[in-house]
């Protein structure tokens, strides 16, 4: 091959000469030949994860927790907007660290594990928080709810031992994964407010009401782990954005980009000059930026979603729910349908949602009891040990999406569940009597609800979790720190005066320690009735 000049030859006779040899041979001829080093790299670079995981490990295990159940007073007003104040301070606890802390300490960003438990039909609100974060956590909430009682609890799953095959229990759970990339955003509580009437309908309330019809020997848990994101969150939600608008991409670009893009350059323009070109540059960029002032309208409701979820303070999150039980009260349609449709309500088509993860516990065909039994270990083992990190691992959620999904119900929600009608509606037919010709007696009888139909109120801050697993079951010693952080409030200005004055009132003190006697005596006969002589937290059934 005669090439400017010079006459260039490529002999491949070793490649047939070498596949004639056998396969030990072969790799030994690549080892000895350059194959060495990829070998010593790879076994460095597997010895560096390894290293830095038991650094991780090492580091991790000296991290203690703790259980905090909150319990909000039965008059809640407050949206969820209170709760996304909350969580704004808990990004407080972000701790930057540096290379030398990650990877030769083993330092990692501690985070929190918002839970909502529902034991046996009674449903509880937790927060797991490091113990170094608990004055933060407690400050936050009594920060937005002065009258909330928050109690330090035992883990809720210690005594749940549980091993499959199980010939006693059944499991279902998943890892909830994001439909679309992290930076869009879910159907948030904003959007739960009618346009009429201005009435906010409190998403949560499909949850609590799911969770609130199981019964003895079931359990639902659902946990939504956080974490403080580095500050940088918002640069592929800006890409994706600039993407959309069509505008160039401002990004610096480093030496190996330039060295990329110069050949790339290079063969354009021979091909612009060989073949010709339909619009030169400059009409390009004219029909790009005319195209920007007329975007679809789906377009703009996504530039405008992604603008508004990374302007707000973001986490790194993981959110899973197990329904768990006894075999004879196991009810899947229930459990699970019923909870994966009242998490669908924060879906939407266009932007984000949330489906199944991978590791659902779900299997057919091969084996499939046997795949069963190892997916329902891990993620039961996944949940008590709260890991991020299990299946595609953790995606980002502001603020206002986290406020959407673990909020305290609002007032409406705790409210006596209303009998449906049984009656279909019809139109009335031609004929029958006027107002003015109506008997009295039947203008003034009224529908009797038919005795034991009607559904009990639903009771979220009972003391039923706090009797079975408070570490102070006389809760003087949560009262005391709850006294000394409403006090610190106070002198810091963080407490609303008008909120000062209604807890100090007489009559709000004395009726709220006659709520919490009465709250107390109930609990007690609960827990009283629960008492089989089984392990506290294992379901049964009478």
């Amino acid at each position: 091959m005669d090439i400017f000049g010079y006459e260039w030859s490529l002999d491949l006779s070793w490649v047939l000469a070498l596949g004639t040899k056998p396969m030990h041979e072969i790799m030994w001829h690549f080892f000895v030949n350059g194959g060495w080093f990829l070998f010593l790299v790879a076994l460095l670079y597997g010895a560096w994860i390894n290293f830095v995981f038991y650094k991780q490990s090492k580091w991790g295990s000296k991290v203690n927790y703790i259980f905090l159940a909150i319990d909000i007073p039965r008059d809640n007003f407050q949206t969820p907007k209170a709760v996304e104040n909350i969580f704004s301070a808990l990004a407080g606890a972000h701790t930057p660290l540096d290379w030398h802390e990650k990877n030769l300490k083993g330092q990692s960003q501690l985070g929190f594990s918002l839970e909502i438990v529902s034991i046996d039909g009674f449903v509880q609100f937790l927060i797991r928080t490091p113990v170094h974060f608990r004055d933060l956590v407690e400050a936050s909430v009594y920060s937005q709810y002065p009258e909330a009682e928050i109690t330090e609890v035992e883990d809720y799953t210690a005594d749940i031992n549980v091993k499959f095959p199980n010939n006693e229990y059944n499991l279902w759970g998943t890892d909830l994964v994001l439909s679309n990339k992290d930076y869009y955003p879910i159907k948030t509580y904003s959007e739960f407010q009618e346009e009429l009437d201005n009435e906010f309908k409190d998403p949560m309330a499909a949850v609590l009401e799911i969770m609130s019809k199981i019964g003895q020997g079931e359990q639902i848990w659902m946990q939504i782990m956080i974490f403080p994101a580095d500050i940088g969150w918002q640069k592929e939600g800006m890409k994706e954005v600039t993407k959309m608008l069509g505008l160039e991409d401002k990004a610096k670009k480093n030496f190996l980009d330039k060295t990329l893009d110069a050949p790339l350059k290079g063969l354009s323009f021979v091909g612009d000059q060989v073949f010709g070109t339909t619009a030169g540059p400059e009409e390009e960029k004219k029909e790009e930026q005319r195209n920007m002032m007329f975007l679809p309208p789906h377009e703009k409701r996504e530039v405008e979603a992604v603008l508004q979820k990374i302007d707000k303070v973001c986490f790194n999150c993981k959110a899973r729910f197990i329904y768990f039980g006894k075999k004879e009260v196991f009810k899947k349609p229930l459990g699970v349908s019923g909870m994966m449709g009242a998490i669908k309500q924060f879906n939407t088509s266009q932007l984000n949602g949330f489906k199944p993860g991978k590791n659902k516990t779900q299997a057919k065909l091969f084996l499939k009891d046997l795949r069963m039994s190892i997916l329902q270990n891990k993620i039961l083992a996944a949940y008590k040990d709260r890991n991020p990190d299990t299946c595609s691992g953790k995606y980002l959620l502001n603020v206002e999406e986290l406020a959407t999904l673990y909020h305290f119900p609002y007032i409406e929600v705790k409210a006596p569940m209303v009998k449906k009608v049984e009656a279909k509606k019809a139109h009335a037919p031609i004929g029958l009597p006027l107002e003015d010709e109506l008997p009295t007696e039947a203008m003034e009888e009224e529908p009797q609800q038919e005795q034991g139909k009607q559904k009990p109120v639903i009771d979220y801050d009972n003391d039923y979790f706090e009797n079975r697993f408070a570490k102070d079951k006389t809760g003087e010693t949560d009262e005391n720190r709850k006294k000394k952080v409403i006090d610190k409030l106070k002198e810091q200005g963080k407490l609303p005066q008008e909120e000062n004055d209604r807890i100090n009132q007489p009559e709000n003190k004395k009726r709220k320690k006659q709520d919490k006697k009465h709250k107390k005596d109930q609990g007690k006969k609960e827990s009283d009735n629960s008492d089989n002589g089984l392990i506290d937290n294992l379901p049964f059934v009478e």
